[in-house]
């Protein structure tokens, strides 16, 4: 009985620790305060959590393998390169083209990807990773262009966006910056988030036309039904082996190349340097 009441009472004791530690807050505004001001967290990637029939082992077995490089086909980049254009006029013709983008796009990872295609090739499986950097890349350049799209005539910010520019703008750079490192916030984070927020009001009155955003995408639908078609390419002898290797490594170089080249991607990129993304409404 002894031994029973000794249980009991060493419950009790945890229990009356665990219900201090709990409310052991020193100030509980200040740490509302904040908490409602860390900034959302960003991704290091643009690829969406959507499941795709990849082997993690495959992936990862790959790791430290210099990947064998195959030529880009010159006459096949100019081919992709050429300049066409998609009627765009207004915010609703620019997310139905780039909902068709991304409808391509998750059929094709949802069947495995093109990494799945030189998977499913023994002798391609060397040249795997310009799968995997296909499927990245393609990701990364339908989300860009959406996010152009909802952001060509106004960044749109979500709530810890709108926060931040509210105080900024209230406070001025150093009020702003001193209110937070008053809060014990780090300085590196405080620096980004004035780079964000003068970046935002910047681009406040940003007006990208509709009709260039159209010649984006139109470039970007070129490339995504060759990505689609690579992804359902039958390999039959070397001849096509050979082809689809080519082909492969020259859509990769020719998507790299838009990073830099085309004006809206450019712009997209410089977004995603200094947003915050998971905070951005249309979440990318």
């Amino acid at each position: 009985m002894r031994g029973v009441q000794c249980v009991g009472g060493l419950f009790f004791l945890l229990f009356v620790i665990l219900i201090s530690g709990c409310g052991g807050g020193r100030d509980g505004e200040d740490v509302i305060e904040k908490s409602s001001f860390l900034m959302p967290i960003k991704e290091n990637t643009w690829v969406r959590k959507e499941t795709v029939r990849k082997t993690r082992d495959d992936f990862f077995a790959a790791g430290g393998k210099k990947t064998t490089e195959v030529p880009v086909d010159s006459a096949l980049a100019g081919k992709l390169k050429i300049p066409t254009s998609l009627a765009v006029n207004s915010l609703k013709d620019c997310l139905h083209q780039t909902n068709i983008l991304d409808k391509t796009r998750t059929e094709v990872q949802k069947r495995g990807g093109v990494w799945g295609a030189y998977e499913r090739v023994i002798k391609a499986k060397p040249y795997s990773d310009y799968g995997m950097q296909l499927d990245s890349q393609v990701n990364r350049l339908v989300f860009s262009l959406q996010h152009i799209c909802e952001n060509s005539q106004e960044i749109q910010l979500g709530g810890w966006g709108i926060d931040i520019v509210r105080k900024f703008k209230s406070m001025g750079k150093e009020g702003f910056r001193n209110y937070f490192i008053s809060l014990g916030e780090v300085s590196g984070d405080v620096d980004r988030w004035v780079r964000f927020a003068e970046f935002t009001i910047q681009s406040k009155n940003r007006k990208i036309p509709y009709s260039k955003i159209g010649e984006s995408l139109a470039q970007a639908k070129t490339l995504v039904v060759l990505y689609d078609g690579l992804s359902q390419r039958k390999i039959e002898d070397e001849s096509s082996f050979q082809t689809f290797l080519t082909e492969g490594s020259t859509l990769l170089s020719v998507i790299n190349e838009s990073f830099v080249t085309d004006p809206q991607l450019v712009l997209a990129i410089q977004d995603e340097e200094i947003l915050p993304f998971d905070d951005i409404k249309g979440e990318m």
